[in-house]
């Protein structure tokens, strides 16, 4: 069986797994970025491509707006009504603890010069839009993405909340298309209208670091789910459901682009995996490994302290202690991933545990 249910929670499987993954593609890719941006060769084997860490955590889109969407939508069809509060509380004691604390370690550690905008958008959880504004918080520069779920979560209760249910999937339908198109269309009208570069610049760096249709689409099969609607069958056909799971790795894993939305055709594979891995009974296909489960459980830990992890180890390790190009890389990976993880671990195991107790006590039976 693929969900496990009780009184107090339900479990998906392999999800667990599918972040592990997430994480650890992200970590790969940001230290070979982090080594070209300090003149350091990249790691060079014939025939291997990194997968794309952009990818990874679209992935990781598609899994909140599953999980969050399912949750609200059970918690309504249960009770007849949303708790906001106890949602934005469950959030902010998940979220905000680790954010700000690698908000405040990056700038102590390493003192940068930010502006004043700068902090006040990266503090006020808008590290997106700071990003589009080409004034990141480039000592930890991944928490864009927590910019993107902490704002998607504003609006998508509400949405969820206000909308009949028998027009909710119509609407996440019209909200997924027409964010996807958003941006094209203000190139487009921009061509014929302002002429800005600045418009198409900001459009092209704020559209790919808020996806807010990837974690739509994910809160799409979410409902499906929820609801048990009848497409469930079509998605859950073998001739459907195997593809998915072996396209996604595939297409992801040899670097496979295409020149226009890219995100969306990994999203739909993405959604349509994470539902039968997750959901999808008959599947013959078990994605749980307790190492990987494992990983999976402290992998928000893994993706926010890794940066950070990153630029110690090449400053405290440079390229001219260690002469052989393979040795160091190994030495290098090594270190990354393991500290990483156990910094990731200490974390779960005491600010996280702490958070999580505290946000315990606004569960929902479901989560």
């Amino acid at each position: 069986m693929n969900v496990t249910e009780s009184p107090q929670k339900v479990h998906f499987k392999g999800l667990d797994t599918l972040r592990a993954i997430a994480a650890i593609v992200v970590v790969v890719s940001h230290i070979e970025l982090i080594k070209s941006r300090n003149g350091i060769p990249a790691l060079n084997i014939h025939y291997l491509k990194l997968p794309d860490d952009h990818l990874a955590v679209i992935l990781f889109f598609i899994l909140s707006g599953f999980l969050i969407t399912y949750l609200l939508m059970k918690e309504k069809e249960d009770n007849g009504s949303i708790s906001f509060k106890n949602f934005y509380l469950r959030r902010i004691f998940r979220i905000w603890p680790v954010y700000y604390l690698v908000i405040i370690l990056s700038f102590i550690l390493f003192n940068p010069k930010y502006t004043f905008k700068t902090i006040a958008l990266c503090l006020g959880v808008f590290p997106n839009i700071a990003s589009a504004l080409n004034i990141e918080w480039d000592v930890s520069p991944q928490i864009w993405s927590i910019g993107v779920e902490e704002q998607f979560y504003l609006f998508w209760p509400l949405l969820i909340y206000i909308i009949p249910k028998n027009k909710l999937l119509t609407c996440l339908l019209v909200f997924f298309i027409a964010y996807t198109i958003l941006p094209h269309a203000i190139r487009f009208t921009n061509g014929f209208t302002f002429k800005s570069d600045e418009l198409n610049m900001f459009t092209d760096k704020f559209f790919p670091q808020s996806k807010f249709n990837c974690m739509s689409l994910g809160g799409i099969f979410g409902y499906l789910y929820a609801l048990k609607r009848k497409e469930l069958g079509f998605f859950y056909k073998g001739i459907i459901a195997y593809p998915s799971i072996i396209l996604s790795f595939a297409l992801w894993f040899t670097a496979f682009k295409i020149a226009n939305f890219n995100d969306v055709l990994y999203s739909i594979l993405f959604g349509i995996m994470i539902l039968n891995v997750a959901t999808n009974k008959n599947l013959k296909i078990n994605l749980d490994f307790k190492p990987l489960n494992f990983l999976g459980k402290i992998s928000y830990g893994i993706y926010m302290y890794h940066w950070i992890i990153i630029l110690l180890v090449i400053k405290f390790i440079p390229t001219n202690l260690i002469a052989n190009h393979l040795t160091y890389n190994i030495i290098l990976y090594l270190t990354v991933l393991g500290l990483s993880i156990f910094v990731a671990f200490i974390s779960f195991k005491t600010i996280e545990r702490y958070f999580l107790g505290l946000k315990n006590k606004y569960q929902t039976k479901y989560k």
